[in-house]
């Protein structure tokens, strides 16, 4: 069983919503996670003390993951990422949802590895939606 940290930001609490289907699905599983806001959070160490690293955060009006919290904490970590197996999603206002697949082609250059597809949803999430993120959490925690 793995344990699963996620780091989060969220600015409306869509993002927030998500974060709270997806730990609800951890504590289904009986899973150990802890999660983080990134605006609070004081080691970074300690987020990445685990198997999996989910990481949640909107995207802003430029299609790119949060710019003053969540990119600073990926720059800072970025030898922290490699070889971690890291789980995305998050919420969108604008466009089209495309700043997920930038998000994912940065994790990946470094050297983490992508454990499933993330999900990026547009506004906030329905009840469909926060149920197949409490799925994906189990399934996460079952790998």
């Amino acid at each position: 069983m793995n344990k699963v940290n996620i780091v989060y930001y969220s600015f409306t609490g869509n993002t927030l919503r998500m974060v709270k289907a997806f730990e609800k699905g951890l504590q289904e599983a009986s899973v150990p996670f802890k999660s983080y806001s990134v605006v609070e959070l004081k080691d970074d160490n300690e987020a990445f003390d685990c198997e999996i690293l989910a990481l949640a955060s909107p995207a802003n009006q430029t299609e790119e993951i949060e710019k003053n919290y969540f990119q600073p904490f990926m720059k800072r970590n970025a030898e922290k990422f490699k070889d971690k197996k890291v789980y995305l999603f998050g919420t969108f206002g604008w466009g089209t949802g495309k700043f997920m697949g930038t998000w994912i082609k940065q994790i990946e250059e470094l050297g983490a590895k992508i454990v499933e597809l993330p999900m990026a949803c547009k506004g906030s999430p329905n009840a469909e939606t926060k149920e197949k993120l409490s799925n994906m959490a189990k399934k996460i925690a079952a790998m």
